[in-house]
C-alpha cells in the first residue's frame, strides 16, 4: 500500500507560515517594508531557510520546487514582497541565453548593415562618376550643337563659311 502524500501537510504548514509572514510584512510602516519571507542577499527566495522554518527535512525541500501548488504559493508571496521567485536563477540563465542570442543576431545584422552601407557608398560613387562623365559629354555636345547652329545661321544670312578639316 503506497504511503500517503506529505504534500497536504506541507501545504497546511506553508500556508500558516506565509500568513504569519504576510501579517508581519503589512504591519511594517508603509514605504519602509522589508521582505519577511527568507531571502538571499541578491533578492531571491531562500527555499532552504523557508523549508527549515516550516519544519521540513532537507530531503523534503524538493517539494517546494517540484510541486506547483507549493511553489506558486511561495512565488505569489515573494513577488508581492518584491523578491524574485523560486527558480529565478534558472529563469535568469535562460533569459541570459536569449539575450546573448539576441546580441549575436544584432551583431550579425549590424555587420550586414555596415557591409550594405559600404556597398551602397561604392555604388553611389560609381554612379556619381558616371553622372559627371555624362554631364561633361552633354556640355561638349551642346557646345558643338551651338557652333553648328551658328554656322547654319550664318549660311542662311548669305555668308559663305569654309570649314577647315
Amino acid at each position: 500500500m503506497p504511503r500517503p502524500s506529505v504534500i497536504p501537510d506541507v501545504l497546511l504548514r506553508l500556508e500558516a507560515y506565509l500568513n504569519e509572514r504576510e501579517v508581519a510584512y503589512w504591519s511594517q510602516p508603509e514605504g519602509n517594508r522589508d521582505p519577511t519571507i527568507p531571502s538571499t542577499p541578491d533578492g531571491k527566495v531562500n527555499v532552504r531557510v523557508l523549508a527549515a522554518a516550516i519544519g521540513l527535512r532537507q530531503t523534503q525541500e524538493k517539494y517546494l520546487y517540484s510541486n506547483a501548488d507549493l511553489s506558486n504559493l511561495i512565488n505569489l508571496m515573494a513577488e508581492g514582497q518584491g523578491l524574485l521567485p523560486i527558480r529565478a536563477r534558472l529563469l535568469q540563465q535562460a533569459g541570459d541565453k536569449v539575450l546573448q542570442a539576441r546580441l549575436v543576431r544584432q551583431a550579425k545584422d549590424s555587420r550586414a548593415a555596415s557591409q550594405a552601407v559600404v556597398e551602397a557608398q561604392a555604388a553611389q560613387s560609381e554612379l556619381l562618376e558616371k553622372l559627371r562623365d555624362a554631364v561633361a559629354e552633354i556640355e561638349r555636345l551642346q557646345a558643338a550643337n551651338l557652333r553648328l547652329r551658328a554656322q547654319l545661321d550664318a549660311m542662311d544670312a548669305g555668308l559663305h563659311i569654309r570649314i577647315a578639316d
